[in-house]
């Protein structure tokens, strides 16, 4: 389709071009009633969302590039979320990680912030609205930090 006189974009291009635009989010959790609830929140927030299950299936997700932010779960059925954070920086893969867990231990969550998570929320204490909010202020400054270190480069 071709933009209208005046160069406006029809409604089919404008929906188009917002969804190109859609912070990308990879949720890797096994239980589909909490993979279907955060991913209903995901999508009300205006985010892209893509579901692994496993987390072989997260990492080889995260390998295409394609997510801005995991959501992970630690208990998987083949591999723990741990192993699937080491996995993804032993092959080089930055994309931030906020796991998402009932393991509320102190030590479990020491570990995971240590390793570089950039956040950990205890599944049975969090909403979906606050993991939005966390992903969203996470992106947010991460947008911040790209403009600033560009702004330095000049």
């Amino acid at each position: 389709m071709r933009p209208r006189a005046g160069g406006k974009l029809q409604p089919v291009e404008m929906l188009t071009s917002n969804m190109q635009s859609r912070p990308r989010v990879l949720l890797v959790e096994d239980r589909s009633d909490l993979a279907v609830m955060y991913q209903l929140a995901f999508d009300v927030a205006g985010f892209e969302t893509r579901i692994a299950v496993t987390g072989t299936e997260g990492v080889t997700i995260a390998e295409t590039g394609w997510p801005q932010v995991m959501v992970l779960d630690l208990q998987l059925p083949d591999l723990d979320g741990f192993a699937v954070y080491d996995a993804m920086r032993r092959r080089g893969i930055s994309t931030p990680v906020i796991f998402l867990s009932i393991t509320d231990d102190g030590a479990t969550i020491r570990r995971a912030m240590s390793l570089g998570a950039v956040d950990y929320m205890v599944k049975p204490r969090v909403k979906p609205a606050d993991v939005v909010w966390r992903i969203k202020r996470h992106l947010e400054s991460g947008a911040a930090r790209v403009g600033e270190e560009s702004k330095g480069e000049s």
